[in-house]
């Protein structure tokens, strides 16, 4: 009797060499000559290496910063379409994690959204869980308990969608202050929910 034993091969991220070289090859074949500005690839592969090495998150880069520039009218793709693809391509990696959320987690990212845009800085726990339970109940739902609440934000503070820092109250115990990312107060965010919570 015999099994094939699987051989599990890892292999190691890109260095920013590496990924311009990719990138190269690949900017050869889907731009003419002289399309991309002094120091686009480079650029690219820095950011991509940056992260995680991955020669998609590169090619992506130039792909987005190309169709940005096609958008402006542009025959050159400058350095400033990279730093410009990069924020889109955050901006919709937050839209698809919204999107893609329970409809519970969706109602406390839209607690936060609502206070966010009132007050401009750190909210608090408790603030999120009363909007939270108002909404629960305008949409006919029944709330989780705040610890299970508490679980959602540290998920949501994980994926980069908040920035959440525990203080401690003294004797009152401690609160978490929660601020939004950037890429979260857009109103294609706010949209993004709106039409999931609809949905």
């Amino acid at each position: 009797k015999s099994s094939l034993s699987e051989e599990e091969i890892i292999f190691p991220p890109y260095n920013a060499h590496q990924l311009q070289d990719i990138l190269v090859l690949r900017a050869g074949l889907a731009f003419r000559k002289g399309a991309l500005e002094q120091g686009v690839i480079e650029k690219c592969a820095a950011f991509a290496a940056r992260e995680h090495g991955d020669a998609r998150r590169a090619l992506e880069l130039l792909r987005v910063a190309g169709e940005l520039a096609e958008r402006r009218g542009e025959a050159t793709v400058l350095i400033s379409d990279v730093d410009a693809a990069e924020d889109k391509i955050d901006k919709d990696k937050i839209l698809d994690l919204i999107a893609m959320q329970p409809k519970q987690a969706q109602l406390v990212l839209s607690s936060i959204l609502s206070l966010s845009q009132n007050s401009g800085k750190f909210i608090f726990t408790g603030e999120i869980y009363e909007l939270y339970k108002k909404y629960c109940s305008d949409f006919g739902l029944r709330p989780l308990t705040q610890r299970r609440m508490s679980d959602i934000l540290s998920e949501f503070d994980m994926l980069g969608i908040i920035t959440a820092r525990v203080i401690s109250k003294g004797r009152y115990g401690r609160t978490r202050e929660i601020l939004l990312v950037p890429e979260a107060k857009t109103p294609a965010a706010k949209r993004a929910i709106d039409d999931a919570l609809r949905a």
